[in-house]
């Protein structure tokens, strides 16, 4: 699909969030300001969270717990990590069960760490559209 404005990619995120269950792992993918953070934030407006969303860069995991959102929400960046182990580390895997978990730059390690129920890839284009491209696998290892 074509997501033409920021707005668009947030409103994609709200109508997402309606689809998404407990234990699902989103894998977001795309460059620097391809809008990552923004489709995470209209997710997160999309199960009631009313406050701004920031990208969890440094923080590298960002939690979201009721009754701020209908689901709790691990909103994850894994741009600042150097391996797969540092995935460990973090137990995101260990709880993923109670939660859904959002994972920006997922193409860094994801994919080796778990297999994601949702991979969102955002190709942005010279006139500042992007293209955006989703697969489901709901038959994804579940821990």
């Amino acid at each position: 699909m074509i997501i033409a404005t920021d707005a668009d990619m947030r409103a994609f995120g709200q109508k997402l969030a309606q689809e998404l269950e407990r234990s699902d792992w989103v894998a977001i993918n795309g460059p620097l300001g391809a809008g990552k953070t923004v489709l995470c934030a209209g997710i997160l407006a999309g199960l009631g969270f009313e406050g701004e969303v920031a990208s969890p860069s440094y923080a590298i995991v960002h939690s979201y717990d009721p009754p701020e959102v209908s689901i709790a929400v691990a909103h994850v960046d894994l741009y600042r990590l150097d391996n797969a182990d540092e995935l460990d580390e973090l137990g995101l895997a260990d709880e993923r069960t109670d939660r859904i978990t959002l994972v920006e730059w997922a193409e860094r390690f994801g994919p080796a760490y778990v297999v994601p129920s949702h991979t969102i890839d955002i190709t942005p284009q010279a006139d500042g559209t992007r293209i955006l491209t989703l697969k489901m696998d709901k038959n994804d290892t579940r821990n």
